[in-house]
């Protein structure tokens, strides 16, 4: 040993001399690659018996090893020393690399990196047995080197970013490396926030891909079937298919595929067997949707296993709070302003039905979002695209949330109600205040004053928050109305005896906004308009089916459809495609995610 020592410490003094021979020779020392083959183990035991002497030899000489020999620890760090199969070679060997990363910090981003790339170690079939071992010794050693050097938190997270899996890379290789990354946070709580926006950027951009694969085959496929159009109501029973569905081995990621580079067509072959370009888009987005499962069962499964009660009582812990509110702040940066996320938003619907509190939060937030009557957008540093998004989950999430009471259901939709009526009361007061300055201006031309006036588009724009809340409103009272109403004695509602109902305090001032000059009832999506038409009317809420059919009317006589901002040159067309497609807590089709699901989820009752 005492010569092994002295012949590195002379070694590293030659490098500064520029004689490099010596230092080669260290470097192939400590130089290892694993490899599958029938002389494997034989291989790795040579490797341990060589190199044992060699880390104590090095480990005395630590303090020396800056910069200079970027090839030597690069090589110490890269090799693959981790999968040997004597344990104490492997502490000595993860002492040593933590010897250095503290004697010189600089290293730890390149120790990390080194490291992390084993978190999706175990995608093929021969690796699968030594990856629980593998991943312990990893997190054991990056734990280590987070407990001595506080500081390095963000270089595990340009690490973890820097060997993130592309979203084409096969789902058993995602899964392994989301699991395993998660699982640091078991450790390194310092970094949380970074970690789980990493993790819901990966789930959403899948999520995301999915949505448009699938907006795709329904375009093509209503080619074929001559365009029939499906409303948001008949959706749910395509999501109720999939409850029974055995789940493919592949969604929950424990499939361990003989390679992990990107998915391969070979895979398609029964399935393309036509060479149909639409059954090959067919496979690819079912593929797509079983790797979103996958993914999000994972982060919910840890999302259970992290969001307990306190044993003595039902009261969520300290710890489930400040993980929940993380996960807020998330939401608001990540998912809300992301259009066409149609899954990834059940991780906080999961969240909130742990607590009324978390519930009564998310709310509170949304509406913040939604922001007063009358502020405008400079006012509330919240764009119109934000307002109806948030929008749009205040009312699906009330319509859903099997978990919500009624008291808090009303509360929404008093809140909402409300807000709408204000709303009305200021536009009143403009129309008002324009209609007393075109009398005063007699003397305009009836050009001017036509081109004074705003066309459909834009009118329906500048008022499409006021819209989106509506249509929020005439959601929740299709799914909820039976939380908002009871029987004259103030029983429960029976169903057969609509007839005696009596409505909540809270629905005061609807009917003024459904038959406002604004006319929401125009501006909603048919499908939410023409149920909530119906439901008013069985329950003798309310009857607009006259408005109905009087928009029906004016769309037909009219050559601009006011609905349509893609023929208005200010027109912003995604204003108008949230408010007719975006219900984002529409039923939950992903067989092993909606087990979380099914039982906090209010399904659509006729």
């Amino acid at each position: 040993q005492v010569f092994l020592r002295k012949f590195v410490e002379n070694t590293l003094q030659q490098v500064k001399e520029g004689d490099l021979d010596e230092y080669q020779k260290l470097v192939k020392v400590f130089a290892y690659t694993r490899y599958q083959s029938a002389t494997a183990a034989a291989a790795a035991a040579k490797y341990v018996d060589e190199v044992s002497p060699w880390i104590l030899a090095l480990s005395a000489n630590v303090s020396a090893l800056g910069i200079t020999y970027r090839e030597l620890v690069h090589t110490v760090f890269f090799s693959d020393w981790i999968t040997a199969p004597n344990p104490r070679f492997v502490t000595r060997y993860a002492t040593l690399i933590l010897q250095i990363v503290s004697a010189h910090p600089e290293w730890v981003p390149q120790a990390m990196g080194a490291l992390v790339r084993w978190f999706s170690f175990g995608a093929r079939r021969s690796d699968t047995a030594e990856a629980p071992l593998v991943h312990d010794r990893v997190h054991l050693l990056v734990q280590e080197i987070y407990r001595t050097i506080p500081t390095c938190g963000s270089s595990l997270v340009a690490a973890l970013s820097g060997a993130w899996p592309f979203r084409t890379i096969k789902t058993n290789v995602q899964v392994l490396f989301v699991r395993n990354t998660l699982q640091c946070l078991e450790y390194a709580e310092g970094v949380r926030r970074d970690v789980l926006r990493m993790v819901l950027n990966h789930v959403i951009q899948i999520d995301v891909e999915v949505q448009v694969e699938l907006d795709d085959l329904e375009s093509d496929s209503e080619d074929e079937a001559g365009g029939v159009e499906e409303g948001v109501f008949e959706f749910e029973e395509d999501a109720n298919d999939t409850k029974h569905e055995k789940p493919d081995k592949e969604q929950d990621g424990s499939d361990a595929e003989s390679e992990s580079g990107s998915e391969s067509d070979s895979d398609s072959e029964s399935v393309v067997s036509e060479g149909s370009e639409l059954g090959r888009a067919r496979f690819n987005a079912k593929r797509t949707v079983a790797k979103l499962d996958a993914l999000l069962s994972t982060l919910l499964t840890w999302l259970e296993r992290h969001c307990q009660p306190e044993p003595e009582s039902s009261e969520m812990t300290e710890s489930t709070s400040r993980l929940f509110l993380v996960f807020l702040d998330l939401f608001d940066a990540v998912i809300l302003p992301t259009f066409k996320s149609r899954y990834t938003q059940f991780v906080v619907f999961y969240l909130c039905a742990k607590s009324s509190e978390y519930a009564d939060v998310f709310l509170g937030t949304m509406m913040g979002n939604v922001g007063e009557p009358m502020r405008g957008v400079a006012q509330d540093h919240v764009s119109s695209v934000a307002k109806v998004a948030a929008a749009a989950y205040l009312g699906s999430f009330v319509a859903r949330a099997q978990f919500l009471s009624a008291p808090i259901v009303r509360s929404v939709v008093g809140v909402l109600v409300q807000w709408a009526n204000t709303y009305l009361d200021w536009y009143d007061e403009q129309q008002a205040q324009r209609d007393a300055d075109i009398d005063q201006q007699k003397q305009r031309t009836y050009a001017q004053a036509l081109s004074s006036t705003a066309s459909p588009q834009v009118e329906m724009e500048r008022h499409i928050v006021f819209h989106a809340v509506t249509q929020s409103i005439l959601y929740m009272f299709c799914f909820r109305w039976r939380d908002l109403a009871q029987t004259q004695d103030g029983g429960a509602v029976i169903e057969s005896e609509l007839d005696n109902l009596h409505w909540c305090a809270e629905l005061e001032g609807l009917q003024r906004v459904v038959f406002s000059r604004l006319n929401p009832l125009r501006s909603c999506a048919p499908a939410v308009a023409q149920q909530f038409a119906s439901v008013a009317s069985q329950t003798n809420f309310m009857f607009c089916y006259a408005v109905l059919q009087q928009n029906r009317r004016s769309r037909a006589n009219s050559s601009v459809d006011p609905r349509d901002n893609t023929q208005s040159p200010g027109g912003d067309p995604a204003l108008q495609t949230r408010l007719d497609s975006f219900f984002p807590f529409d039923p939950m089709a992903l067989p092993v995610s909606r087990q979380f699901i099914d039982g906090i989820y209010l399904e659509w009752r006729d």
